[in-house]
């Protein structure tokens, strides 16, 4: 996954400049999700990995199932993937971009996993105070149930991990009687 990561920054940054040049930032973004549904399929992972394919038919494939959402210098970009190897990266790549996208638009993306549904007004509450923390920065929320953690919540960004949840909390206690 690192290693991936490690791979996938440099064409994150060097598409999202260009995208940036172009004044296409969301069109880019809408066909690197595409083109990251495309290359998760099983099927398409064993055709982009069969060595008897050339990267030229690879590339092709890819801008044929994605030309609805084709962009300016996307088959130029699938071609540079495919030259290299790199078609499998695009889920990563896509990833990198909108760190970058969420970046430049002074956006931070929060995921909160609770152990139950959340209600408006709790969501509300919890943006309110993270808008708090993160002065200048537009919160987008993508909340998610995981019933494993019995009570409470989590809140993600990025490198950032806020655990209030009791299964978080049973294992600190756990730890330090161990300790």
């Amino acid at each position: 996954m690192a290693e991936l990561t490690t791979v996938a920054r440099p064409y994150a940054k060097a598409v999202f400049g260009y995208a940036v040049e172009q004044k296409a930032e969301d069109a880019w973004l809408e066909f690197l999700k595409h083109c990251t549904a495309v290359v998760s399929d099983e099927g398409m992972k064993a055709a982009l990995k069969n060595p008897s394919v050339n990267a030229a038919t690879k590339s092709q494939i890819i801008a044929d199932l994605t030309k609805s959402d084709s962009v300016a210098g996307s088959i130029a970009f699938l071609e540079a993937l495919a030259y290299y190897g790199r078609l499998l990266a695009l889920p990563e790549i896509t990833t990198e971009y909108e760190r970058l996208l969420a970046g430049r638009q002074q956006a931070l993306d929060v995921t909160i996993t609770s152990a139950f549904e959340l209600s408006t007004d709790e969501i509300a509450l919890l943006e309110k105070k993270l808008k708090t923390k993160y002065a200048n920065k537009t919160i987008r929320i993508e909340t998610a149930v995981d019933q494993s953690l019995i009570g409470g919540f989590e809140i993600r960004s990025s490198d950032t991990v806020i655990d209030a949840t009791v299964k978080g909390r049973l294992a600190k206690v756990a730890e330090a009687l161990t300790a």
